[in-house]
């Protein structure tokens, strides 16, 4: 809270400190004479200047009962309570001395206008809002059909040779509405809907399944309660191939995640979620493969952060995963965990991360290979640098000077190991995010 009291400290210190402050006051001194106002005020000007504070506090609260009418020894406290930051406080404080008859007229308007601005803080601003996205990104891949490591492939017992197109790029282009209401001061809820528009460079790739348009949403509830900050959602997303080979789906989930405070440099999250996939038959006249896919996710996750320095986070989550799929061949269960540090840099923030995860199949596929059960062990590596425009191009701010306009710069890699020589695969991928947000309602 950031209200003005410069005139309020210089009128205290011209009314009370005009004498030497140079002895150190003890406790003991106080309890001899503790209705002694110069000598308590003395006591408190010391525990100040030494950042004791709660005493200081404490001190003009007693004095503050002995001595009522003293409207100066009130907003000495006052500039005190500003300093704690101690809201409740603060507004008892003002709220008496504006029914105290003994308040000067000079004195209420101040308090008037403190009032006003205590009153405009506790509130949000601007109950309802919403803005649009607009963004780009491209991304080049080093293994775009992931083409095994040994390019072999297991089909029907038999291992053969393995093809597919391994670099290419791909764009996505796409825009985004989110409405909101502020329910208060400590929650609200919000609805974001839009679409991507989704393309490769190289259109012979095996790989079309990239070749879309996806419409997707969600509906999300925030609710900040004690030290917890929970937040409830639920998602859709629907792929149109342009393809006659993949086959159209619709996604549908719900789930949760809540954020608790340990302190100010720790906390602790955890959440899960519940999502389904059911494929279109009809687009692909297929109902045996296609619907093979048909499946349900269910996954939490656990995690723990530690802040340092304000401007280092140190994060390590450990997650699981089942899916169940309409073929067992399809499911499996799955244990992640995950390794990140976050640098808050002047040109944008800094993202190192480390994802170890390992998967086993219920069922084997027996047109790939009836004898080999399926297991994959995943390490994925990626670094991340995301912020605003402004902060890597400073003169961009005559351009942006809402600072609306953010990028992100990805590379990532993974490295599968599976018991099917398919899936044996390296990936890399690098990728440029700009995305430009208009606020239209706020």
């Amino acid at each position: 809270m950031k209200i003005h009291y410069k005139k309020i400290i210089f009128f205290l210190f011209v009314t009370f400190y005009t004498q030497s402050l140079l002895a150190e006051i003890t406790f003991e001194e106080i309890l001899e004479d503790p209705a002694d106002l110069e000598l308590n005020l003395k006591y408190a000007k010391e525990q100040e200047g030494l950042g004791r504070y709660k005493t200081t506090l404490s001190t003009l609260e007693r004095l503050n009962m002995l001595y009522p009418v003293n409207t100066d020894l009130k907003l000495y406290l006052i500039s005190i309570l500003l300093k704690l930051d101690s809201a409740a406080k603060l507004q008892l404080m003002l709220e008496t001395m504006m029914q105290d008859p003994n308040t000067t007229d000079e004195t209420r308007e101040y308090i008037e206008k403190t009032l006003a601005t205590i009153k405009e803080q506790s509130e949000p601003k601007g109950r309802w809002f919403a803005f649009a996205d607009v963004n780009y990104m491209q991304t080049d891949h080093s293994n775009i059909d992931g083409v095994s490591k040994t390019e072999k492939l297991f089909a029907q017992n038999v291992t053969g040779d393995m093809d597919g197109l391994k670099y290419d790029k791909s764009y996505s282009k796409g825009t985004s509405v989110t409405v909101g209401k502020n329910l208060d001061s400590t929650s609200a809820v919000s609805f974001n809907t839009g679409i991507n528009i989704n393309t490769q460079n190289k259109n012979t790739s095996t790989a079309l399944e990239g070749e879309n348009d996806l419409a997707f949403g969600s509906l999300t509830y925030t609710k900040v309660r004690n030290k917890h900050f929970l937040m409830p959602y639920m998602f859709f997303s629907r792929p149109n191939q342009r393809n006659s080979t993949p086959a159209d789906s619709l996604t549908k989930g719900i789930g949760f995640n809540n954020t608790y405070s340990l302190n100010n440099t720790t906390n602790i999250t955890y959440g899960s979620s519940y999502s389904s996939t059911v494929f279109n038959v009809k687009a692909n006249n297929r109902e045996d493969n296609v619907t093979n896919g048909n499946n349900e996710i269910y996954s939490s996750n656990i995690g723990y952060n530690y802040s340092f320095s304000d401007i280092n986070l140190i994060s390590l989550r450990a997650s699981a995963v089942k899916k169940k799929a309409l073929a067992d061949f399809n499911a499996y269960v799955g244990h992640g965990l995950n390794i990140g540090y976050t640098r808050i840099l002047p040109f944008g923030n800094l993202k190192i991360e480390k994802t170890y995860q390992q998967n086993i199949f219920d069922a084997k596929n027996s047109f790939i290979h009836s004898r080999v059960d399926r297991r994959d062990y995943i390490k994925t590596s990626q670094i991340q640098l995301s912020g605003r425009i402004n902060q890597l191009v400073p003169f961009l701010e005559k351009i942006d000077p809402k600072s609306q306009l953010f990028f992100n710069f990805t590379y990532a890699k993974s490295d599968a190991d599976s018991t099917i020589l398919q899936n044996n695969a390296i990936r890399e991928t690098a990728s440029f995010n700009i995305t430009k947000r208009f606020s239209l309602y706020e």
